[in-house]
């Protein structure tokens, strides 16, 4: 993890290496996206000032859209996309007093299309070639590939940022600043990549050998489930984005109600508090098959569940089909699951 004191110092001698800026505070930002469908806003938030929004720029009604921000300190911003109402980073800039930045997007290729003219653009564009390399790298890790590949790509792309930064003239402070987020960047990732394998390598294993309790405390074991096509909802009460899921949840429910002898769902807690989790399914009325796991129980471990919510999905013999299967509010589930239920083909 960067030491906020160093990137306050990069940051500081990055400014300081710049012509020397007005006294007024405003500047002004101008964003052209191409391609443009389902991009609803840009978010520009000062990390350091707990996320405090400086600018949204929407385009519902333009491609093209102006903002003026009221920049009082001279650093590095972060920019946010939402498309279709989920938000992702699209990375840093930098945004000085009385600064005037422009940026283009292709919204078919974001990451590889982002371009800043104006003030600063030189670093933005720096800053964005990195995150460019950062997201093809994560791109290339989303199913796993072998440790040593990923760390041979890490290494490649490390080089083509250094060579960049030295082709643009940037300031070392900032070159060192890139170097320093692109090590965190790949640390991380690295983890991320083992997991995905250890997910990857669940396919086809027998992942029904785990039991837990229902709100009445009876025993329940996904093996008495055997013989139906189980997907599994692993979820908490403090899960906004699981209460979410939960109402497409019971739309597949009622879809499938018909086929209960070949499709069963269930929802599995890992609230770390059973009393917790029973007052809730009680207050809320919740039906269906609803189960208890905790939140250190071997089942955890087996899936490696950390972020909810997370889906699963197994064959009539309990072999794992998918660990880490598509959400309900994505249309595609109820192709798949209809597919393979009624053995009609998926694509």
């Amino acid at each position: 993890m960067i030491k906020p004191s160093i990137i306050i110092f990069l940051v500081s001698t990055l400014i300081l290496g710049c012509k020397e800026e007005r006294k007024d505070p405003f500047s002004v930002i101008e964003v052209n996206v191409t391609n443009h469908q389902l991009l609803d806003s840009l978010i520009i938030y000062d990390k350091d000032m707990s996320w405090e929004i400086k600018s949204v720029l929407r385009f519902k009604e333009s491609n093209i859209v102006i903002d003026t921000m009221n920049i009082l300190e001279n650093k590095l911003y972060q920019i946010y996309s939402f498309i279709d109402g989920k938000q992702g980073e699209l990375g840093e800039l930098v945004i000085s007093k009385n600064s005037k930045i422009a940026l283009t997007l292709d919204e078919k290729k974001l990451f590889e299309s982002k371009e800043y003219s104006g003030n600063f653009n030189l670093a933005n564009n720096f800053l964005a070639y990195s995150k460019k390399h950062q997201h093809q790298l994560s791109e290339t890790v989303r199913n796993g590939i072998e440790q040593e590949e990923l760390e041979i790509l890490i290494d490649e792309k490390g080089v083509l940022i250094n060579e960049k930064g030295i082709s643009l003239n940037i300031v070392d402070s900032l070159r060192t600043y890139v170097k320093l987020k692109f090590r965190e960047f790949s640390d991380i990732l690295k983890q991320k990549n083992t997991k995905y394998l250890y997910k990857e390598s669940l396919v086809s294993t027998i992942g029904n050998n785990f039991s837990f309790i229902d709100i009445d405390n009876n025993n329940i074991s996904l093996k008495d489930f055997q013989g139906k096509y189980l997907y599994i909802d692993v979820w908490a009460t403090w899960c906004k984005p699981c209460k979410v899921e939960y109402v497409f949840l019971k739309q597949l429910e009622e879809h499938f109600s018909n086929n209960n002898d070949e499709l069963q769902i269930i929802s599995i807690s890992t609230d770390r508090e059973f009393d917790k989790w029973e007052k809730y399914i009680t207050k809320s009325s919740i039906e269906g098959i609803q189960l208890y796991s905790g939140a250190k129980s071997d089942f955890v471990k087996f899936y490696d569940i950390g972020a909810l919510p997370r889906f699963i999905f197994l064959d009539k013999e309990g072999r794992v089909i998918s660990p880490e299967e598509i959400r309900p509010s994505n249309p595609e589930l109820l192709k798949k699951l209809e597919s393979t239920v009624y053995n009609n083909g998926y694509n």
